[in-house]
């Protein structure tokens, strides 16, 4: 399955940390420690500029992923890139297990049910601890989230999903 540009979004610089130039990432992406390993290129997207970049230092502290760039060790010469979003080569991807997607492969996907039925088009994949959700636009326009789990997500193929809408009590 292609991808919808030359890009995939790997996350969000939300901050500097402390004053040797680290930058903290809200990562969008499954591969922490391959995204941002040392020596890794990457690149942070100011407006409409893409700026390459080399992760010079890689490290996480309490829960937060935190990189330094170019070797560039001055908060003063970082603290621009705050608000970039960050992005890595499409091409460069780690292997996939089976059973795993990436959400650009996902969005846009038609929804079907067991019996061949159209439901609708996932139109988001939300990413929360535990399982993540389907978000699929149904035909009637109302939107339904699906949890991301093996009894609800039946299949997923090149051109469609199998799922399974939850059954909701209207009692």
């Amino acid at each position: 399955m292609m991808m919808k540009n030359n890009y995939v979004e790997i996350g969000k610089v939300v901050n500097t940390f402390g004053i040797k130039g680290e930058l903290k990432i809200v990562s969008e992406s499954d591969f922490v420690d391959y995204r941002y390993a040392v020596g890794k290129t990457i690149f942070l997207k100011m407006r409409s500029v893409l700026k390459e970049v080399k992760v010079s230092s890689f490290r996480i502290h309490k829960g937060n992923i935190l990189i330094t760039i170019d070797n560039l060790l001055d908060i003063n010469e970082v603290e621009k890139f705050i608000g970039t979003v960050v992005l890595a080569d499409k091409n460069d991807v780690p292997p996939l297990e089976d059973g795993e997607f990436y959400i650009d492969d996902v969005v846009g996907l038609d929804a079907y049910d067991v019996n061949g039925v159209k439901l609708g088009v996932v139109s988001d994949v939300i990413i929360i601890p535990y399982n993540d959700l389907i978000e699929v636009e149904l035909l009637n326009g109302k939107k339904e989230l699906i949890p991301y789990v093996d009894e609800y997500v039946l299949d997923i193929l090149e051109d469609r999903i199998i799922i399974k809408l939850l059954e909701v009590d209207h009692d």
